[in-house]
C-alpha cells in the first residue's frame, strides 16, 4: 500500500482474493456493517462501544465517500 485508505489498493486486494466490488454493492455493505456495529454498540455493556459510537457516523460518511470513487478508479 502506497497511500493510506486508498480505495484502489483495497480493490486490488479484494480482486486478488477473487472478489469484484461494484460501487453500489460496496455502499450496501458499508451501510449494513455500520448499522450492525451501531446496534451492537447500543446493547454492549463495555465502555469502549460508547466511544466508538461517537465517531461511527463520521467513519460511515467517510467510507461512503470513498465508495463513490470505486467506479472512477476501477
Amino acid at each position: 500500500m502506497e497511500k493510506a485508505y486508498d480505495v484502489k489498493g483495497l480493490l486490488e486486494e479484494l480482486k486478488g482474493q477473487g472478489v469484484e466490488v461494484a460501487e453500489e454493492a460496496a455502499k450496501v455493505v458499508i451501510k449494513s456493517v455500520f448499522s450492525w456495529v451501531s446496534k451492537s454498540a447500543q446493547v454492549s455493556q463495555t465502555p469502549y462501544d460508547d466511544m466508538i459510537a461517537v465517531i461511527l457516523p463520521k467513519l460511515e460518511a467517510y467510507a461512503l465517500e470513498q465508495a463513490d470513487k470505486i467506479n472512477a478508479q476501477g
